[in-house]
């Protein structure tokens, strides 16, 4: 979490959203309910905008009101949809306009176009992203295990027949709320996270925006659980123990949530630059320094160029930098498609093998280049490694017209070497319609 919602992500602004319009969905039962409605919409609208799999949970909390509207305020339901039209109207009707068919690709047929190989490859890499989750948020993790195998006892014992299922009026909130909004919560947080582990390549950081709403639903379902043990058990006990009880549950799971975090090998990351046989290697900058010192100085050997572009497939290193891209590389490492038709690769915005040949040997307004291990390496749609006579091509177009300036090793997420370039001054005299020996002199 602390990693995936600092870097040039749109992790931190989907979880935003996400988890300020289901609050505000929590408060559609009382007072300013269409207010809530309208702005839940909006909220969830906004998410789907920013990742176009939080569209399940704007559908979801739309079917929600529409089930529950006997328990809530008159036309809840057809706020929410206001606002949600509204929120989907101010963020795509524009982009829609001005990309055609490489709106409609960039939302549907960039993520279904991808292969994950025969299902025995699918299979494991699915249950690699399960072991990385759990390893990941260990803790909640086992909270949820727990708290599931206590209902299923409960059931057993048929708990519920003798009235333990009392807290869950307290936890709701009231006779104007809709009934269970904390299984709603739930709700969407399995469906959410079957679309992202149903992709071809099921990454965990998808998960991201999704477990502060696993968070919620588990703290909830925790209180419940602790108070029908205190009704069993405590129940008669003074308020001061069931309060220092209280403490000393909350003050134990602070501390098992800190030392798991403490003992995080991301967080160790971004310290130590790996283990160099018996030594290891400190960092002298976190990976965010690093980035935001690397944008900076590209920036300014840019502009010191008098250029307006950056050539890269990084585009979070263009993002810091503030430049933009040249046109067809604005999906960065995916913008390759190396065998679509050139026609077809113009409408939807991206390269293919002509086209990006093209782009490095012309004279682009982007005298600086940096490219790092994502950079000319990817072929889409498959999403695998590009050929070796693509990638031969391609180095020798960048050495006959740049010069390396700089190589950073350890750079961005996968810790690769960001290579540095400079156009050559025969180059820049030849784009500027100088003769190379003026330029030269």
């Amino acid at each position: 979490q602390s990693y995936f919602t600092t870097v040039v992500k749109t992790y931190a602004l989907t979880s935003l959203f996400l988890a300020g319009g289901l609050t505000m969905l929590s408060f559609v039962g009382r007072r300013h309910a269409l207010r809530a409605a309208a702005g839940a919409g909006l909220l969830l609208a906004c998410a789907t905008a920013t990742r176009i799999s939080m569209g399940a949970a704007l559908g979801l909390g739309f079917l929600y009101l529409l089930a529950c509207q006997h328990r809530v305020k008159a036309w809840a339901w057809l706020d929410f949809a206001l606002g949600g039209g509204m929120g989907l109207t101010l963020m795509f009707l524009y982009f829609m306009a001005i990309g055609g068919e490489g709106f409609r690709f960039g939302l549907v047929e960039y993520h279904t176009l991808r292969e994950g190989g025969p299902w025995m490859a699918q299979a494991a890499f699915k249950i690699g992203c399960l072991s990385r989750l759990v390893q990941a948020y260990f803790p909640a993790a086992v909270a949820g295990l727990f708290l599931m195998l206590a209902a299923v006892l409960r059931r057993g014992r048929g708990g519920a027949a003798k009235g333990e299922a009392a807290p869950e009026a307290d936890a709701e909130g009231g006779a104007d709320m809709p009934p269970s909004i904390n299984g709603f919560l739930w709700l969407v947080v399995l469906v959410l996270a079957g679309i992202h582990l149903s992709a071809p390549f099921p990454y965990d950081d998808y998960q991201v925006p999704v477990y502060p709403v696993f968070c919620a639903a588990l703290s909830a379902a925790g209180v419940r659980w602790w108070r029908g043990v205190e009704r069993r058990h405590g129940g008669e006990g003074a308020a001061e123990w069931r309060t220092v009880r209280r403490l000393g549950i909350l003050v134990g799971v602070w501390l098992v949530c800190g030392l798991h975090a403490f003992s995080s090998p991301m967080a160790q990351n971004w310290f130590v630059a790996g283990r160099d046989r018996i030594w290891w290697r400190l960092r002298e900058q976190s990976p965010l320094a690093q980035l935001r010192d690397m944008g900076s100085w590209v920036r300014s050997l840019t502009l010191a160029e008098g250029g307006t572009e950056l050539l890269t497939q990084d585009i979070y290193l263009a993002v810091q930098a503030g430049l933009p891209v040249p046109q067809g590389l604005e999906m960065g490492p995916f913008s390759y498609y190396p065998d679509w038709p050139r026609e077809r690769a113009r409408r939807i915005g991206v390269m293919n093998r002509d086209m990006m040949r093209e782009l490095l040997a012309a004279n682009t307004n982007a005298p600086i280049a940096a490219f790092s291990g994502y950079s000319l390496a990817i072929r889409s749609p498959e999403v695998e490694e590009i050929s070796r006579e693509d990638r031969l091509a391609f180095e020798g177009i960048l050495e006959d017209r740049y010069d390396r300036v700089e190589s950073v090793p350890g750079f961005g997420q996968a810790g690769t070497t960001l290579e540095i370039w400079r156009l050559k001054k025969t180059e820049e005299a030849g784009a500027s319609g100088e003769p190379a020996e003026t330029a030269g002199e």
